[in-house]
């Protein structure tokens, strides 16, 4: 493609003779030799603004005998290499920008043309723009992982001395990828260097850096720490912006819920219910979910039930676009099982396993699958765990790591019924060490 080509002085005049079928000494004319354009095209000499304006002016004479017209400029063949380099990268990028809401490999295919571009014109900001783009293209796909690893190559050219300004947009999306994909250690790393050196960041990048904080401690259950951080975060919000605050709301009311401070997590969800449009079923199911769980571990089991009823009416209007839709199901799956529904918790666990399996939230993924081996681990049922098993190993290969707890389940679970899937599972896990 045009966009990816840079020439050299003698290139663009090899180009230009051959397009127009003159020789050397022609556009040298009187003015200059033919050993100079020779020179030039052998890239032993570069070209001048005085020669330029010579080759231009031979060739618009000669354009004029013999019925052609000259498109090249001296500002053409002025244009040095780097210029055409950021130039064709600019290409890259606005085709990119172009590409990344459009289905298909064409956004790849374009990506991979311009990695290979940069391998010989390595341009700093238009690389960080580059790996931006395909780290928000890879997001937005829920491909995490390799969203992960575009951020972290934009992040690197980045100075952490000077903190640079980039960096902290390149810090909050990174702390929000790095807690999809459950490392929540780097998700903290992220968080904390940005609200511990960028005094000056906007109140709302401020927020989200806390919720995201909060989020990660409560996953590692430093309960104390995460609900720090969301009540900093609760004070900050803007009350305007109905979103974030029920999001923060909702991480706060859930750290009250894990610390056993049920009747405070009931307010919580109570005071959401007032936020929330009935419209949105899914943060209108999640936080009916959480007063059923909060309720039920509250003793006021009759009004979790009542709840339920709530939940199980309004599960029709769920849309199965809505991301959150494999969370929504677990819950519910979870909570058949609470009340000894086997049947119907399997259903909406394995419902669960299907669209976190569409939208690539292996974390989630990992956390249904333990709870299905725990179920059919009961009933004994080997047919049903060895398909577990396999989704397990799979979703190990897909993210290139396994979860310890699955592994053990799975391996518990093999010796009593079958060696050798026992070894194979744990000759599975040992390459992984």
């Amino acid at each position: 493609m045009e966009k990816c080509v840079v020439l050299s002085d003698g290139d663009k005049l090899r180009e230009i003779r051959k397009k127009y079928h003159v020789k050397q000494e022609e556009i040298a004319g009187e003015e200059i030799t033919r050993n100079l354009i020779s020179e030039i095209e052998n890239n032993k000499a570069p070209i001048t603004k005085k020669t330029a304006e010579i080759i231009i002016k031979n060739l618009s004479v000669l354009a004029k005998k013999r019925y052609f017209e000259v498109d090249e400029t001296v500002d053409y063949l002025m244009e040095n290499q780097i210029v055409q380099a950021n130039r064709a990268l600019d290409n890259y990028i606005e085709e990119l920008n172009t590409l990344s809401i459009s289905k298909g490999d064409s956004f790849i295919k374009t990506l991979k043309e311009a990695e290979s571009f940069l391998i010989d014109w390595d341009i700093k900001d238009k690389k960080l723009k580059i790996y931006e783009i395909a780290g928000d293209y890879y997001c937005n796909n829920n491909e995490m992982y390799k969203s992960a690893v575009y951020y972290e190559k934009a992040s690197a050219l980045l100075s952490r001395m000077f903190l640079d300004r980039k960096l902290l947009s390149l810090s909050r999306k990174l702390s929000t990828v790095y807690g999809r994909i459950g490392d929540y250690k780097k998700s903290i790393e992220c968080c904390e260097f940005a609200l511990k050196y960028f005094d000056d960041m906007p109140q709302k990048d401020e927020v989200v850096f806390l919720y995201n904080n909060a989020l990660n401690y409560k996953h590692i259950n430093n309960l104390k720490l995460a609900l720090k951080n969301i009540e900093v975060a609760e004070n900050l919000v803007s009350k305007t912006d109905i979103l974030t605050y029920i999001k923060v709301l909702n991480t706060k009311g859930n750290c009250l819920y894990e610390m056993k401070s049920y009747d405070e997590a009931i307010k919580i969800f109570n005071k959401i219910f007032t936020l929330i449009d009935k419209r949105e079923t899914d943060k209108y199911l999640i936080n009916l979910i959480n007063i059923v769980n909060s309720y039920w571990y509250a003793g006021m089991k009759d009004k979790a039930l009542e709840n339920f009823k709530f939940v199980i009416n309004e599960l029709p209007n769920l849309s199965n676009k809505d991301l959150c839709v494999a969370d929504i199901y677990f819950e519910v799956g979870k909570i058949y099982e609470r009340i000894n529904k086997i049947k119907l918790s399997e259903d909406y666990y394995l419902m669960a396993v299907d669209f976190s399996e569409k939208q690539k939230n292996y974390v989630l993924l990992n956390s249904i699958l333990y709870d299905l081996i725990e179920l059919y681990s009961i009933s004994n049922n080997v047919k049903k765990i060895n398909n577990i098993k396999d989704k397990v190993l799979l979703n190990a290969k897909l993210q290139n790591k396994i979860n310890n707890l699955l592994m053990y389940k799975l391996i518990a679970f093999y010796i009593k019924n079958n060696d050798d899937i026992a070894k194979q599972v744990a000759d599975f896990a040992i390459k992984f060490e």
